[in-house]
């Protein structure tokens, strides 16, 4: 099974937005990523990110398709946003979630992530991006930061 390489940049605007394939341009409607993982047993956000599991879902719909969807996954999505570079990699054929890779700002944070969202929906003008890790302290409580994305 042929895998995807997605990439995904923008300066903030629809004028700056695109989306790449394999290569060529791929013209979607909407691009949309969502994580949850680094729970414990009863749902609260805890140390470990995927290594504790979690859920993805993960697709584009083409332009025109009347909101079809078409995985990302097996493959590699890099979304470059002004600030931030978010890179996620599963190569598993059936998407297995303990292989998934996930990068921020070229730095791998997958045992820290906890969310993700990114949802670039041109047709209702909607567009949101943010990560949220969980960062464990030694001496002092432990932190959950929200880095927004655009």
């Amino acid at each position: 099974m042929p895998t995807n390489y997605f990439i995904f940049s923008t300066g903030g605007d629809w004028d700056s937005t695109t989306l790449y394939n394999n290569g060529d341009e791929y013209l979607a409607d909407q691009l949309y990523l969502e994580l949850q993982s680094g729970r414990d047993d009863y749902g609260n956000l805890s140390k470990g990110g995927l290594t504790r599991g979690g859920q993805m879902t993960a697709f584009v719909s083409p332009q025109g398709s009347n909101g079809s969807q078409v995985g990302i996954f097996p493959g590699k999505i890099e979304m470059q946003f002004p600030v931030h570079k978010v890179t996620i990699e599963n190569e598993t054929p059936t998407f297995l979630i303990e292989f998934t890779k996930v990068l921020l700002d070229d730095e791998d944070v997958t045992a820290q992530v906890t969310d993700l969202l990114v949802n670039i929906d041109a047709v209702n003008n909607d567009v949101q991006a943010y990560v949220m890790m969980y960062k464990p302290h030694f001496l002092s409580s432990d932190e959950v930061a929200t880095i927004n994305l655009i």
